[in-house]
């Protein structure tokens, strides 16, 4: 083999190592993405896991014991701004998980528990969302 060949597969391996790298990104890593709610610059999540022809209802607080936020239905694909996370009751579907992020969606503002938020991990998204 030349030395040319072997430098050009020694480029080859760096590239494909490089590119594995890439493939192990994680949606917990890629969920919480940056946008922006009415203008200004936030910390996003889209609503996930609804089932078909129902809603995530937005509360008054960190908890099912608070009141609806009147109009404050979201269905699955809905983008909303992430203010700030604390801890609650737990989700209807994981009663183990208890955490829950005051958001906006722009028109209005309440909290939801975050396990119907494709935010992935929180020792991820602690990183970069303040605790209430």
């Amino acid at each position: 083999m030349s030395p040319g060949r072997r430098a050009g597969t020694g480029l080859f391996a760096v590239l494909t190592a490089f590119a594995g790298t890439l493939t192990l990104v994680t949606p917990a890593g890629a969920a919480v993405h940056d946008c922006r709610v009415s203008g200004d610059r936030a910390v996003c999540a889209y609503v996930t896991g609804i089932d078909a022809g129902s809603w995530l209802q937005l509360r008054t607080g960190p908890g099912y014991r608070y009141a609806d936020v009147p109009y404050g239905r979201l269905e699955n694909g809905a983008e909303v701004g992430l203010k700030c996370w604390s801890t609650g009751d737990g989700a209807a579907d994981n009663p183990n998980y208890r955490y829950w992020m005051h958001i906006d969606t722009g028109v209005r503002g309440g909290w939801v528990n975050d396990w119907y938020l494709d935010t992935g991990n929180p020792a991820v998204w602690q990183q970069r969302i303040p605790q209430c």
